[in-house]
C-alpha cells in the first residue's frame, strides 16, 4: 500500500492527530526532495550520460590514451554543473556518492589537463589530444627513459579512470536506490 494512500486513511480517520500531521509534513518534505533531485539528475544526464562516460573511457582513455576536445569540455562541465549549489542534491546518501565521484572525476581531468597534448604536425582536423605524445612509441621518437616514464602515467590515467567509472557505478547506483530511475 503507498504511503499516500496510508497517511490518507489516517487523516480520514482522525487517527493520530499528530501523528498524522508529522508523517503528511515528512511525506511533503521527502516528495519535494525527490523532484528536486530528480530534475538535477535530469539535468546532469543531459549533459554526460553513463554511455558517453563509459564510451570516453573505454575507447578513449583506456583504448588509445587519447581525449576528443569535446569529450574532455563534457567532462569539466559536468563538474561545473555540480559545483553551483543549486545544483546539488538534497538527499544526504545521494550527495554523498555524488561528492565523491566529482572529486574523482577533477582528480582525472586534472591529470588529462596538464598531460595530453596534440602530435606535432598533427592534422588540423584531428581533435584529439593524447597521453604525452613525445614519450608513446607509436607517436614519437622516444628515450628509454620516456618510454618507462609513458607506462607510469599510463597506468596512472588507467587507475584515475578506472576510479571514476567505479565511482560513477557507485553514485548511479544510489540515484536508482533512492529515485527510482
Amino acid at each position: 500500500m503507498p504511503i499516500e494512500t496510508i497517511i490518507a486513511l489516517i487523516g480520514a480517520l482522525g487517527v493520530g492527530g499528530l501523528l498524522g500531521n508529522i508523517l503528511t509534513r515528512r511525506y511533503e518534505q521527502q516528495k519535494q526532495t525527490n523532484e528536486h533531485d530528480i530534475k538535477i539528475f535530469k539535468q546532469s544526464n543531459e549533459i554526460l550520460t553513463e554511455q558517453k562516460l563509459s564510451d570516453i573511457a573505454n575507447f578513449h582513455l583506456f583504448g588509445d590514451h587519447s581525449i576528443v576536445g569535446d569529450d574532455f569540455l563534457l567532462l569539466t562541465r559536468w563538474s561545473v554543473f555540480f559545483g553551483e549549489i543549486g545544483n546539488q542534491y538534497l538527499d544526504k546518501k545521494i550527495n554523498k556518492q555524488n561528492q565523491k565521484l566529482l572529486n574523482d572525476l577533477n582528480q582525472l581531468t586534472e591529470f588529462i589537463a596538464t598531460n595530453f597534448f596534440t602530435i606535432i604536425g598533427q592534422n588540423p582536423n584531428n581533435k584529439s589530444q593524447y597521453l604525452k605524445p613525445d614519450w608513446n612509441l607509436d607517436r614519437g621518437n622516444p628515450s628509454p627513459e620516456q618510454v618507462a616514464r609513458y607506462h607510469e602515467y599510463a597506468k596512472e590515467l588507467k587507475d584515475l579512470t578506472r576510479k571514476t567509472i567505479n565511482q560513477y557505478a557507485e553514485y548511479r547506483l544510489a540515484i536508482k536506490r533512492i529515485l527510482k530511475i
